[in-house]
């Protein structure tokens, strides 16, 4: 069932700042109460004051998505804020050895971003499942790369690929409480983003405005990036989506990927 009056309760995690603070920021437009996530206590604050709009609550949680102990915290810290969720959006940070060498990557590095992409969804899903008192709508945030590797981000892309096997997974199974749905995204100039480039494009010994135009934009045929004001756009209208939208994967990766899915 649609939310009419765009009303809803919504848990954004690592949200203060790129896609995450877009999702939070989205939702906030269209009047949702919110509880925003980041590992930095002044972030939350600061990011909290930029999100307050007339009669919507925003709370902030500190915690680390890919601590076991940490995830259980923010979602019953949520719930106890909120009282129950209608919307979780699902963002992540980078696994620590981004841009990693997968020669050279190590137990940690695997079992890190296992956590924080997979085992943190995960458990978010059963807790809410088991906790709160409706049915959840979980918008996953991922990357078109996903279908498509690349270097810089094989290990990312590596675990984040099984996201869509649990999206698909829990919207079958679990759907008298679950709803999720994976937004794979192109690329978009956030910070991570932006320090990715800068060391990438400082490797092969070029500027990074020609990196950007050579190998990130010209990978869609509008030879651009996408804009905020269009991803806030596909976020609020998923958050928002008719019920019998689940298990469903969204490309939005302005033509990016050269094969079909």
């Amino acid at each position: 069932m649609m939310i009419m009056n765009n009303k809803c309760n919504a848990l954004i995690t690592a949200s203060t700042k790129g896609i995450g603070y877009q999702a939070a920021l989205s939702l906030v437009e269209k009047g949702c109460n919110v509880v925003i996530n980041s590992r930095n206590d002044n972030e939350i604050r600061e990011v909290k004051k930029k999100l307050k709009r007339r009669n919507n609550k925003v709370y902030g949680i500190k915690g680390d998505i890919s601590n076991q102990k940490q995830i259980d915290k923010i979602l019953y810290k949520a719930l106890d804020k909120l009282g129950s969720l209608d919307v979780v959006v699902m963002n992540y940070g980078n696994p620590k050895c981004e841009p990693c060498n997968l020669i050279e990557t190590n137990y940690d590095d695997w079992l890190y971003a296992f956590n924080m992409y997979i085992y943190s969804t995960v458990e978010a899903m059963n807790y809410l499942y088991k906790h709160n008192g409706k049915k959840v709508n979980f918008v996953i945030i991922s990357s078109f790369s996903v279908y498509s590797p690349m270097q810089s981000t094989s290990l990312s892309d590596i675990i984040r690929i099984s996201l869509l096997s649990l999206i698909k997974t829990y919207s079958r199974y679990y759907s008298d409480k679950i709803r999720a749905n994976a937004l794979l995204l192109g690329s978009f100039k956030t910070e991570g983003a932006e320090n990715l480039i800068k060391y990438l494009s400082s490797n092969m010994n070029i500027s990074e405005d020609e990196f950007w135009d050579k190998y990130v934009k010209s990978l869609s045929p509008l030879n651009r990036l996408g804009k905020f004001e269009e991803l806030r756009d596909v976020i609020s209208f998923l958050a928002f989506s008719p019920e019998y939208l689940m298990g469903s994967v969204l490309l939005f990766d302005g033509g990016s990927l050269n094969c079909i899915i």
